[in-house]
């Protein structure tokens, strides 16, 4: 008679539990954190000074924190800054230029490095390296060639002045540029396949998945024309003519002993852009390091 046993597999003894790490908190992470500190309110202590100071009497700016954040708001600055001065027909005018500008790089830069990188052209590289020389130039040194042409061309104190020597960017044309070598080929040359033209490749393809690049690009372009000072400053003569950032200049030539209503000028001049930055700063991010990673 055979007896069969059975064997029974060992069981492991349970492992004891790791008890969670702590974090340690480093010399340097806590330098890193104090000097981010520092800097944050070093860049957001101008901007709550306009604010603070647009919102409250000219009387309060002379009687220090105190006076800033406690009562006396009002929205008198902002209303005076309004009718005192060619506000409007300024703003209208950043406006103006800042949409045509940005519209004109956007549109320039997109079918010139469209041309560069899918057109199959000769000295694609040649024409890079001609269009990034004029980023090393400081912008003064065209100023006087732009100012000769809007002179001869009976420009001068008008509104298209501004912006007609800004309708392309070098940079912008960069930027397109190494974003759409980094476009897959394979989705070309099936599109090309199909039968799909450029133009419908261009807007259907290559532009929604480079969306990060283009709201880049509106963005700093945007921002660029709305900002421009020296050379509104240097093609326009009358205030109606001129842009926000110009304007600001002769508010406070003429109301120099009025600092609240010139603080309110500059809170309407930076509201603007501001706006934008805040609501495309997520894409603007995405755009400005998508490049550096393949």
């Amino acid at each position: 008679m055979t007896t069969t046993t059975t064997t029974h597999p060992t069981r492991k003894a349970p492992r004891p539990a790791r008890s969670p790490r702590r974090s340690r908190v480093t010399v340097g992470t806590v330098l890193t954190v104090v000097w981010l500190t520092l800097t944050a309110l070093a860049v957001a202590a101008p901007v709550i000074y306009a604010v603070l100071g647009a919102l409250h009497p000219t009387t309060a700016l002379t009687g220090g924190i105190g006076g800033l954040v406690g009562d006396g708001w009002t929205l008198e600055n902002i209303r005076n800054a309004w009718d005192r001065s060619s506000i409007t027909d300024q703003l209208l005018n950043s406006v103006t230029v800042t949409v045509v500008q940005t519209a004109a790089q956007f549109v320039t830069a997109v079918l010139a490095a469209y041309a560069l990188v899918f057109g199959r052209m000769r000295f694609t590289g040649v024409i890079a390296v001609a269009l990034v020389v004029p980023m090393m130039l400081p912008q003064e040194v065209n100023i006087l060639g732009n100012f000769l042409t809007v002179r001869q061309l009976g420009l001068y104190d008008q509104v298209p002045a501004i912006f007609l020597p800004f309708l392309a960017n070098a940079l912008t044309i960069f930027l397109f540029i190494q974003a759409f070598r980094r476009f897959p080929t394979e989705i070309h040359e099936a599109a090309r396949l199909e039968g799909v033209g450029p133009l419908r490749f261009l807007v259907q393809f290559v532009l929604p998945l480079n969306a990060p690049v283009c709201m880049t690009a509106l963005i700093t372009s945007a921002v660029a024309a709305w900002n421009g000072y020296m050379w509104p400053l240097l093609v326009t003569m009358s205030d109606e003519v001129r842009t926000i950032q110009p304007g600001l200049k002769s508010l406070s030539s003429e109301n120099s002993s009025d600092t609240g209503m010139v603080l309110a000028g500059l809170l309407l001049a930076s509201l603007p852009m501001l706006v934008l930055v805040l609501l495309g700063q997520r894409h603007l991010s995405r755009g400005l390091t998508e490049g550096a990673v393949k």
